[in-house]
């Protein structure tokens, strides 16, 4: 068995992870790692092989790509003793990002905290048998990542989802949401519900400034029906994480969270990815996954 499965995504991004991959085995060879290199082919791959190394006893899974890659690989270590490592190769990278690690980074560096990274224990959450690490979106955010998820835009980052919400905004209908957890309930039109396990998404959007990957909770930006010009005055704030003291506003934390859109089914993503459909709960699972850290 390698010490390392490194897993690389040719589609994500720039498509320059499988380059990045190569490169980051050779150097944990010239380390002394053993190092084994896939890369995948379809949908589905990433998550099976990680399940299969998992079982095998591989001590680390790599996964180089985007943050959709990285959910399909940490769906398949959730509970094992095998170890997350990441190299990010994709649009946004937000979990690497909270976690300190920047595709800016050199692969020497990246390379540098798989080999002497410590071991963390971070919490993933959960919707039925899906599994998300950044945040799982409802309603305004949720149509614009579906807006970019299914484009092929010109514009990557942070610059896809401002063009998204320029695109998504003229025509967007406030549906009817029930939230329900810790916190209560609330009942009302909303732009959106955004239930972080992580502060940002989209790149840069900090819409759950105070979530953190281990404490067990989630944090739920729940933003009232609002006139379009007001949203447009709240996006900038996003980016800062200074949309919370708005009005409109309501910062929530929970560890399970029950979701109803009388109106009809409305679509959730997370990491990039569409998860599925309202009715829907959210889980958080406490230290389910273990990750190499800088």
């Amino acid at each position: 068995m390698p010490d390392f499965l490194v897993i690389a995504n040719p589609t994500s991004g720039s498509r320059a992870a499988p380059a990045m991959a190569t490169r980051a085995a050779e150097l944990l060879r010239q380390k002394g790692h053993s190092a084994e290199l896939k890369v995948t082919g379809a949908r589905g791959d990433a998550k099976r092989w990680a399940a299969d190394a998992a079982a095998a006893g591989v001590r680390h899974v790599v996964a180089c790509g985007g943050d959709g890659t990285l959910q399909e690989v940490a769906a398949a270590l959730e509970g094992s003793t095998t170890i997350l490592g990441i190299l990010p190769g994709g649009r946004c990278n937000d979990f690497a990002h909270a976690l300190g690690i920047s595709k800016k980074d050199s692969i020497e560096k990246l390379v540098g905290i798989l080999t002497s990274g410590s071991p963390r224990a971070i919490d993933l959450g959960a919707m039925g048998d899906k599994r998300f690490l950044t945040v799982a979106t409802l309603g305004f955010d949720s149509e614009v990542s579906r807006f970019v998820e299914t484009r092929k835009l010109w514009v990557k980052g942070t610059l896809s989802y401002l063009y998204g919400i320029a695109r998504v905004l003229p025509g967007f209908k406030f549906p009817r949401m029930i939230l329900r957890g810790d916190f209560g309930t609330r009942d009302g039109p909303m732009l959106l519900a955004a239930t972080g396990n992580t502060p940002c998404y989209g790149g840069a959007m900090h819409i759950a400034p105070s979530a953190k990957l281990d404490d067990g909770l989630f944090d739920i930006c729940a933003v009232t029906k609002v006139s379009r010009a007001t949203v447009l005055g709240i996006l900038p704030k996003v980016l800062k994480g200074t949309h919370t003291t708005h009005p409109a506003v309501t910062m929530l934390q929970s560890r399970r969270v029950e979701i109803e859109t009388p109106d009809g089914p409305q679509f959730i993503c997370a990491d990039g990815e569409t998860l599925g459909q309202t009715p829907c709960v959210f889980e958080v699972r406490p230290g389910a996954l273990r990750i190499l850290a800088p």
